[in-house]
């Protein structure tokens, strides 16, 4: 068993990290190469019926929605457990076409690939001659019978090992770039891409402390907004400010959990800032640090598993990431009210683990 101090994502990371990471691994929410393993350059058509799930469909909080109007429009803010937003009626304003309607049988690009940003860890890459590891991400969830793909479409991200001769072109028609375009305008909650601490790849019986990089998943970008403002890794933390009736919105993540998903090992409940000091000893960590010591490497995770691991995560525990998310609202910065009762973004996340007498993976290796 693991034992704990103190500590508590879909986007997926592979072989090594979301949020949600294949081959190396992150699976986000708004990520899973897992779940989306059947999307390619050429998308998962949308000419079956009805909506489309994701990866993060089953693991991510539903929309709740409030209404507040304008002197010339109805509006109402929305929020998630992967972003939040508003939407308002014009008065009088025409009823749009749905996208089955809109677009036909046009064919949409679910899945759009780009490089890893600076900063941001990447599996180490033992077949530099057969291709490359890059993000990918998904559109899930879209419902096809509505007017912009209905309230609970989500964004999967994943770190993704790509072979050398796939398709990584981004396509273009019309329901593939108004979907896209969409995304792109919303604001989506950011996603952490895990980092454990001291070591990149966790040792057995030593402490192992765990970080984020909160990433923006449409943009790429480290979000550092509010308290985190200038941290280089960014925080949990995400303020819109609306056009319609100037209302602002907020999250802020009150609560991270890292389950392992071993049968012999215990989920941790951290402090969302996971504070943890460079270079210093384990004693001297800050008393609310994300850790827990592994008593066992993560060669035998299949055997002990409390739920699938994906094929080409290998040798690693397929954790699973949850963030708490607190949405507040309002005109009034000094006297917001709260939207829903939380959202939980889950994700998963691939975290090998090694024996400390035989490291086999080189220091590079990272989530």
């Amino acid at each position: 068993m693991s034992h704990v101090r103190k500590a508590p994502l879909r986007r997926t990371l592979v072989g090594a990290l979301l949020a949600v990471l294949v081959a190396g691994g992150l699976a986000a929410v708004v990520v899973a190469p897992a779940a989306v393993a059947g999307c390619n350059s050429d998308g998962c058509t949308g000419d079956d019926s009805g909506s489309s799930s994701s990866g993060n469909g089953d693991l991510t909080s539903g929309t709740k929605t409030e209404s507040y109007n304008t002197p010339s429009r109805s509006c109402s803010v929305y929020a998630n457990g992967a972003g939040m937003g508003s939407y308002c009626v014009t008065a009088g304003g025409a009823t749009a076409e749905s996208l089955r309607e809109r677009f036909g049988k046009q064919k949409l690009q679910r899945c759009r690939y780009s490089e890893i940003p600076p900063g941001v860890p990447q599996p180490f890459n033992s077949r530099p001659e057969e291709g490359r590891y890059m993000i990918m991400t998904c559109l899930g969830n879209i419902d096809f019978d509505t007017v912009a793909g209905g309230p609970d479409r989500t964004l999967d991200i994943s770190i993704v090992f790509v072979k050398n001769g796939t398709d990584i072109e981004d396509r273009h028609n019309g329901i593939t770039d108004f979907l896209w375009r969409r995304m792109g305008a919303s604001e989506q909650m950011p996603v952490p891409f895990l980092r454990t601490q001291p070591n990149v790849t966790p040792l057995v019986g030593i402490p192992t402390f765990f970080t984020f990089r909160w990433i923006d998943p449409v943009k790429k970008n480290v979000v550092a907004q509010g308290p985190y403002d200038g941290n280089p890794n960014g925080g949990p933390y995400k303020q819109i400010d609306l056009a319609a009736g100037g209302v602002t919105m907020r999250a802020r993540a009150d609560q991270i959990r890292i389950n392992p998903a071993q049968s012999d090992m215990k989920a941790i409940n951290c402090d969302p800032s996971t504070p943890y000091v460079q270079g210093a000893k384990s004693s001297d960590q800050p008393a609310d640090a994300c850790q827990m010591t592994f008593e066992r490497s993560s060669a035998s995770a299949r055997k002990f598993a409390t739920e699938d691991i994906p094929d080409g995560v290998d040798d690693a525990f397929y954790a699973v990431i949850a963030v708490h998310w607190r949405v507040t609202y309002g005109e009034d910065t000094a006297n917001m009210q709260e939207l829903g009762d939380g959202f939980w973004m889950r994700l998963h996340q691939a975290v090998p683990v090694q024996e400390v007498q035989t490291p086999n993976q080189p220091p590079a290796v990272i989530y």
